[in-house]
């Protein structure tokens, strides 16, 4: 049962959602609103994508989105928030956010459309869904506190047949020998988690692993809805709140988007002319 504060805030978000849709019809000189345009009022953007909208303050969620260069629409929402706590920019975190040199202490979001993430329809089984070619091994997680199961990319095995003498004329006998002594050995310069619920990956995270790197960075993947996949970089410093920051994201952006349908609610339906 949802608490009496759950059922304000909700409330709170309509009111602002109903005021933004009065306030923007009665803009002088303007044309009605059709709920496929994007729309920024009183500091607050509201941004149609895929089939779903989502309504987001500008100066502290929000950076930007990028459109389709064939037909103009929204194909991705590019966000930030702070670590770990996921709250949005502020003067105060700016600095800790963003350094001057460096990927700073912050998650870099994006939404993408179906478009821009195909592999969306293959997520409930990844690693070995996404990359379907390779092989994977598991190993001892170093993130099990968190749930996290851990995940090597085995080298391929050497080809055979004509494809082996076609490998061996282009490229030299050492490579093949070089080839053959790392086939079935893990590969070194990634490293995958998965966090698994209802008996589905949840969440998917590949990060760099190779030691000569000053800053190692991780992405952080899973589906939002049918058709929109959320992208988040963070640099692997962090990973050990992955999981509670990700459910944290998670919801805030099912609010942003419960928000953004309420308000696409208040425009005028597209005319069918």
């Amino acid at each position: 049962m949802c608490s009496l504060i759950d059922m304000s805030g909700f409330m709170i978000r309509l009111v602002l959602a109903l005021f933004l849709a009065v306030g923007l019809a009665a803009c002088d000189g303007e044309k009605p609103h059709s709920s496929n345009s994007v729309q920024s009022h009183n500091g607050v953007s509201y941004i149609p994508i895929d089939d779903t909208a989502f309504l987001i303050p500008e100066k502290t969620w929000l950076k930007g989105y990028a459109r389709h260069s064939t037909d103009g629409m929204v194909g991705s929402i590019t966000l930030h928030a702070t670590i770990p706590d996921v709250q949005p920019w502020s003067k105060d975190r700016h600095e800790e956010m963003y350094w001057p040199a460096g990927p700073g202490k912050k998650l870099e979001i994006r939404i993408l459309s179906d478009g821009e993430a195909d592999s969306i329809k293959y997520f409930p089984n990844v690693p070995q869904s996404i990359y379907r070619e390779a092989k994977f091994i598991e190993e001892p997680s170093d993130q099990a506190v968190q749930g996290l199961r851990r995940f090597r990319e085995l080298h391929r095995d050497l080809p055979t047949g004509i494809e082996l003498d076609r490998f061996r004329k282009k490229f030299g006998d050492k490579a093949v020998e070089d080839f053959r002594s790392r086939a079935g050995t893990p590969i070194l310069r990634n490293v995958f988690y998965e966090f698994i619920e209802k008996d589905h990956v949840k969440y998917f995270i590949r990060c760099d692993d190779e030691k000569n790197g000053l800053f190692q960075g991780c992405h952080l993947m899973f589906p939002l809805t049918h058709s929109l996949m959320v992208d988040v970089y963070f640099t692997r410093d962090y990973i050990h709140d992955i999981v509670s920051m990700a459910d944290k994201l998670n919801f805030k952006l099912h609010e942003f988007e419960t928000d953004g349908l309420a308000y696409r609610a208040t425009l005028p339906k597209p005319s069918l002319r």
